[in-house]
């Protein structure tokens, strides 16, 4: 015969006589049990997730039947999710009781809540705490690749070489841009990379955990240290690539890296201090590219090799700005530009290489009357780098009747009027005197 269980609610009461609800169910995907927002781990979706009850007072004995249904605030339909009869006497060794709810509930991501019932054969239903459960599965920044790091103020053109290092703690301090990317949370982790390839091959460098006083009012900038054992590891000179990923609580990762920020290691100096200007072939004896050298084609910069430095498969990176004015002031934005090369078997018989600086748009077309300066690091294939000093050529593109000259108006330069061979002649002139030391190197 059951056992009368009208007298012995399934519920406790409390001290004011109202009924006190069941713990609240565990759920193991949750990253944190401490977490008030029961945010599970990226991947819970694709699978059925388990819920685990523990065992209430007063469970069914011999006779008597107590069911158990789980309640899942995305279910539509206020039906249980999930649902197990236990008949008596109850075994309490199964407990706390694992049920499953199916993964098509999980599909959708938000804030839910997640409670049991358990009631008798007497329509005695006790209803549990809720546990809320969050699911997140949008990595940070969404679709929008990660805007670049910046670097210091105070680190010149970008180069790290081992002064900077011993006066900044052995490190380089990198910042992400302000305003954050999109829906920054705390407890978001910066991965920071630092290659010679971009994207990155290796393994991150170095991470930095997002706090709430980076996030909230006021917000204090989200820094990471570049260790100087990362810019000293790969033991070479050259220019590195900083980028960083961002991987949220819940596990989620940006789709891809960061834009980069290029810097410049110079650890292993040359000998001989800085290497001498880039020259430009194309300017006339004062240094000026005209109309008739239809800058529109691209801009020749010479790299002479000099004291047996240069060697086959060195690298050289030419920087190259332009200006507003013919004396290398006033710098226009957007002109400026980097160019890798590897030095050839004929570079090396030549005794140079030369760097055609295009497209037009962006690099030259800005500049009306003004000028731009060149430079250049030579990187050996042992790892040693050097710098050059800058050199400068002056650009005028402006017409004797004032117009523009550009690759849609020609008209009134020299190689328009077909004097292809007075251009030849200019060019032999020029070259001559630079070989004499005369001109063709802007100071």
């Amino acid at each position: 015969m059951a056992r009368d269980r009208k007298a012995q609610s399934i519920t406790r009461r409390t001290g004011d006589g109202s009924k006190a609800l069941l713990p609240m169910p565990e759920v193991p995907a949750i990253i944190d049990p401490n977490d008030p927002e029961g945010l599970v781990s990226t991947g819970t979706q694709g699978n059925d997730l388990e819920v685990r009850v523990p065992l209430w007072p007063c469970p069914a004995g011999a006779g008597d039947t107590d069911r158990l249904d789980l309640f899942w605030s995305g279910e539509i339909t206020d039906k249980p999710v999930a649902t197990a009869d236990f008949t008596g006497p109850v075994d309490t060794t199964t407990f706390p009781f694992s049920l499953r709810m199916d993964k098509k509930f999980l599909q959708t991501d938000g804030q839910y809540q997640l409670w049991y019932t358990v009631t008798t054969e007497a329509n005695d239903t006790a209803p549990s705490e809720r546990r809320t459960v969050t699911l997140d599965t949008r990595p940070p920044s969404y679709n929008q690749q990660l805007m670049p790091l910046l670097l210091p103020d105070d680190l010149v053109d970008g180069v790290i070489n081992e002064a900077y290092l011993a006066s900044h703690g052995d490190k380089v301090q990198l910042c992400l841009p302000r305003p954050l990317y999109l829906d920054a949370q705390v407890g978001d982790v910066v991965d920071l990379y630092w290659s010679q390839n971009n994207p990155p091959t290796a393994a991150a460098v170095n991470s930095v955990t997002v706090t709430k006083g980076q996030v909230g009012p006021d917000p204090q900038d989200v820094c990471i240290d570049l260790p100087g054992t990362a810019v000293r590891g790969p033991d070479r000179d050259g220019i590195f690539y900083a980028t960083y990923k961002v991987r949220d609580r819940a596990g989620n990762e940006t789709d891809s890296f960061s834009r980069e920020t290029p810097a410049t290691v110079a650890l292993k100096p040359l000998p001989g201090g800085d290497l001498p200007e880039p020259e430009f072939p194309e300017a006339d004896i004062y240094g000026y590219i005209n109309c008739d050298d239809t800058p529109w084609n691209g801009i020749v910069v010479r790299i002479d090799f000099v004291r047996n430095l240069f060697e086959y498969q060195d690298q050289i990176t030419l920087y190259w700005q332009g200006y507003r004015t013919f004396n290398g002031v006033d710098p226009i934005a957007g002109t400026e530009g980097v160019f890798a090369r590897t030095v050839s078997a004929q570079n090396v018989t030549d005794g140079y290489l030369d760097v055609l600086v295009e497209p037009f748009i962006p690099h030259i077309e800005p500049i009306i009357e003004g000028s731009a300066l060149a430079s250049y690091r030579l990187t050996k294939v042992s790892g040693q780098s050097g710098s050059s000093y800058e050199g400068l050529v002056k650009i005028n593109r402006k017409l004797p009747s004032g117009e523009i000259c550009g690759p849609g108006n020609q008209a009134g330069s020299l190689t328009a009027g077909g004097c292809s061979v007075c251009r030849k002649i200019t060019r032999l002139i020029t070259r001559v005197l630079q070989t004499l030391g005369r001109g063709g190197r802007g100071k």
